[in-house]
């Protein structure tokens, strides 16, 4: 039997700065006791700090101060092992829309689970046995469901999300306003299936919750009515109402338990001449409350003497070090390539059921290589011929540079909720996750724009050369290497999706002023020559000029102007593209595209990493 007891529990927060900061304290002594088989509901106005109470009780308090005492099964709670004994189910459903339901469910299993442990039957198994809890068998082949794709509804998506935390049989589960949003058939759904689930697989469950109904209010075992600042009930549901009529509230009849609960924990801010009597009258309560508790004492504290014997009996048995494993160390589930394989196969299948976004690329592709190639079709000579080619090769690799990196933009950033979910549940290492983003996102941008790439070469007749052909190739593979990774390190440093579609253009423009063809690189201020050492586009771009000039001679006879380039030599040493080799380039432009990528590994595995509080 598992148990979680906390004592003199209260959180702080800092506000303001410097002399005018000051703390704001939303939970003060906050006391209570569970055990497993019991369905415990967080109830109380806005701002009394339900969600708040949940996350301390979950150890996913982030900031503020956090004191008093949490015990799990009458031990400290352990950093590193606790969070795979309890699960949480966040307000919000974060589940993949293109997933079906046993998918979603299997990838949870297949992270989750340790491959050491469980066998790949057994793990189809457990999800089998998750869906028929959850009633979803029925709804295990639907999509979850997004905009645009027809899914699961509200109260099914809410019993996956409960059972992608289930799946790895948790000791504790918490839940916050899990029937936020659901008509109210749905959520007495909800609620009913979490107290068997609590009962069958002898779970401590708590659940904050908005206004439920009362057949929903009577369906929880115990109760923790809150108010800001503090508790003013915590006990049996079937008792609440014969302790309020002792002081002084008696339930008007037909009333629903829950709303009478609430409007009378209320504080009523929006009326002047109502709002010191709801003051009083929440003040009048924790006093009640905290009167009961001292003249009640060892009737309320009397679950905690029997859990200290209980405690007491199984250190003697097997010893502190295996009590609920809390001194255990962090180890992954499975292992890094196991992660990986997971995650890609994940990311492929998504990807491939997303086939707007392939078709696009692919005619994308097409549409580019057709307009430009045919736009430099025909052919010219002398100082036009070198003209042509020149705007040809920096066009090409601006065109490897917003197409390529814009549309990773809003990848990483739809993802990271989910991800920050599943790796709280320490299902995952970033390293991992990471890569199997680029994994899936570098081929399909390699493989659309080597169409586009290739169809360019041939109908702007660059030199049919199978070595400057396969070289041109290898030149562009680094640029989009590189604009890929500077993608990746925005969406990982921004907070959201506009926010990076704004920096990322912005950033890469600096890039293409100073890429060498706009401005030559000797004539640029030195203030602001040292650019040139950082960009890619410039490194390509001396690089690609060199391949496709080298050994051509361009014909000057017919020339009226006066200017002409007599060889492909005169046009690099004109525009000073001759600073690195082809291959000096090529390899300095894998090291910024390592550093890229590295960089928003660097970025997302810290800005995400949560610093939870524990006590």
């Amino acid at each position: 039997m598992s148990t979680l007891e906390f004592k003199n529990v209260g959180f702080s927060v800092k506000i303001g700065k410097g002399k005018d900061s000051k703390y704001k304290t939303i939970l003060s002594n906050i006391n209570g006791y569970i055990k497993s088989g019991e369905l415990v509901a967080i109830i109380g106005s806005s701002g009394a700090g339900k969600t708040t109470l949940l996350n301390v009780l979950s150890g996913r308090i982030l900031g503020g101060t956090v004191n008093g005492e949490i015990l799990f099964n009458g031990a400290k709670r352990d950093k590193k092992s606790f969070k795979r004994d309890v699960a949480y189910v966040e307000q919000d459903d974060l589940l993949f829309g293109t997933l079906t339901t046993k998918e979603t469910l299997s990838y949870a299993a297949d992270f989750r689970l340790p491959n050491s442990d469980y066998t790949k039957q057994e793990k189809i198994d457990r999800v089998k046995d998750v869906m028929k809890s959850l009633r979803l068998t029925k709804a295990e082949n639907t999509f979850i469901g997004r905009e645009g794709l027809k899914g699961l509804s509200g109260g099914e998506r809410k019993r996956v999300s409960i059972g992608v935390e289930i799946v790895t049989d948790p000791k504790m589960i918490m839940l916050d306003e899990p029937t936020s949003g659901l008509d109210s058939n749905s959520s007495e759904v909800i609620v009913k299936l979490m107290k068997d689930i609590a009962v069958k697989k002898n779970l401590i469950c708590i659940s904050s919750i908005h206004q439920p109904s009362s057949k929903i209010f009577y369906t929880f075992d115990k109760v923790i009515l809150m108010v800001p600042g503090g508790v003013v009930y915590f006990g049996s549901t079937k008792n609440v109402l014969s302790y309020f009529s002792t002081i002084g509230f008696e339930i008007p009849p037909l009333d629903n338990p829950a709303d009478f609960l609430i409007d009378i924990m209320t504080i009523d801010y929006e009326n002047e001449e109502n709002l010191q009597t709801s003051l009083d009258r929440v003040d009048f309560l924790k006093k009640s409350w905290s009167e009961y508790v001292s003249k009640n004492g060892e009737v309320y504290i009397s679950d905690y003497s029997q859990s200290s014997s209980v405690v007491s009996e199984l250190v003697d048995k097997k010893g502190l070090d295996n009590l609920n494993n809390n001194i255990s160390n962090e180890m992954w589930k499975n292992s890094w390539f196991g992660e990986f394989s997971t995650l890609l196969r994940r990311s492929w299948l998504r990807q491939r059921r997303d086939k707007s976004v392939l078709y696009s690329q692919i005619f994308g592709a097409i549409f580019t290589a057709l307009l430009i190639g045919f736009t430099f079709f025909k052919k010219s000579s002398g100082f036009s011929d070198a003209q042509n080619k020149i705007g040809l090769l920096f066009l090409i690799i601006v065109n490897m540079v917003f197409p390529v990196a814009m549309p990773l933009l809003p990848v990483l950033i739809d993802e990271r909720g989910i991800m920050i979910r599943e790796r709280s549940a320490g299902s995952y290492r970033m390293s991992s996750f990471l890569m199997s983003i680029i994994f899936t996102h570098v081929p399909i941008s390699l493989g659309s724009n080597l169409i586009s790439l290739t169809g360019i070469y041939f109908l702007s007749k660059l030199q049919l050369d199978a070595g400057k052909f396969f070289t041109y190739i290898a030149i562009f593979c680094t640029t989009i290497l590189n604009s890929l990774g500077i993608a990746l390190v925005f969406s990982a440093v921004s907070p959201n999706a506009q926010v990076a579609s704004v920096f990322t253009p912005l950033f890469l423009t600096i890039f293409v002023i100073y890429g060498g063809s706009l401005v030559n690189s000797d004539s640029v201020t030195p203030v602001l020559s040292w650019i040139r050492y950082t960009n890619y586009i410039y490194y390509s771009y001396q690089a690609v000029i060199q391949n496709e000039m080298t050994g051509l001679v361009f014909d000057c006879s017919q020339n009226t102007s006066g200017t002409c380039f007599p060889d492909g030599e005169s046009v690099i040493k004109s525009f000073s593209l001759n600073k690195q080799t082809i291959w000096e380039c090529f390899a300095i432009n894998l090291g910024m595209a390592l550093a890229y990528y590295t960089i928003a590994y660097l970025i997302i595995r810290f800005k995400t990493k949560p610093k939870y509080i524990l006590i």
